[in-house]
């Protein structure tokens, strides 16, 4: 969900950086959306600040729409699908509501071919609500995320594109190589291999952390060598090996 930064960047500064997943460790309250599956939506987590700082946003593989607030303001964006990693400022009880759509699910409205590594505030109705396109929706919170998901796919502002769905879980429908990577393309913003390059270095990461060797990692998950890796680690999700194996 690295995408929105660019559109509400914060003059905020800290030395204090954390990788997205280590945010428990600054003792920030971070809740995941358990019990609940949605064909459209991968996760839901809600991040509450205890101390001002920053943090990295890296790429999931997912675009987002995330709700902002802090003390004085709400801003709702609709983010796209990131290839590179971006930093977020934050102040003590900031607030953050991120909803991660499915690769496969799209925005007609908005597809994803023109919302690679973008993100655009969307305007807002009085204090609980904003406009997208031609609706005008309640602001969603922890607790009405299925509602709200229910609504964006009742009035058809969000689709599930089934040849990429088919496509992300391994078995591809039957057609043309070159129709495959269209659909991709235009409803993910990126291409197949991009996709699967995001995955991977996600795969490593988490890896690193375990405290896997870095030359195991690579072999594992298929690089041409460790070099290959580190630069694939680093170009995406923003950070080396040895700084992810440090955290």
């Amino acid at each position: 969900m690295a995408s929105y930064l660019g559109a509400i960047a914060s003059s905020r500064n800290s030395g204090d950086t954390a990788l997205a997943g280590g945010l428990a460790a600054k003792m920030h309250e971070v809740v995941t959306l358990e019990g609940w599956s949605s064909p459209h939506v991968e996760a839901v987590t809600h991040t509450r600040f205890a101390t001002g700082g920053s943090m990295r946003m890296q790429p999931d593989g997912c675009w987002d729409v995330v709700i902002f607030r802090n003390a004085d303001t709400t801003t709702v964006l609709r983010t796209g699908l990131t290839t590179a990693a971006v930093t977020h400022d934050y102040a003590a009880g900031d607030e953050i509501l991120a909803i991660a759509f499915k690769p496969s699910s799209f925005m007609p409205l908005m597809p994803g071919e023109l919302m690679r590594d973008q993100g655009v505030v969307l305007p807002m109705i009085g204090k609980d609500r904003f406009r997208l396109g031609s609706d005008v929706l309640e602001i969603p919170t922890f607790d009405t995320v299925d509602g709200f998901v229910r609504k964006l796919v009742r009035n058809c502002i969000v689709e599930d594109n089934r040849v990429v769905a088919s496509i992300v879980s391994g078995h591809p429908m039957a057609m043309s190589e070159r129709t495959l990577q269209r659909h991709f393309l235009k409803t993910t913003g990126v291409t197949y291999k991009t996709f699967t390059q995001i995955e991977r270095a996600q795969k490593a990461l988490a890896l690193l952390q375990q405290g896997r060797p870095a030359a195991d990692v690579a072999f594992a998950l298929g690089y041409a060598d460790q070099p290959h890796m580190i630069r694939s680690v680093k170009a995406i999700m923003g950070v080396t090996p040895g700084q992810a194996a440090r955290r």
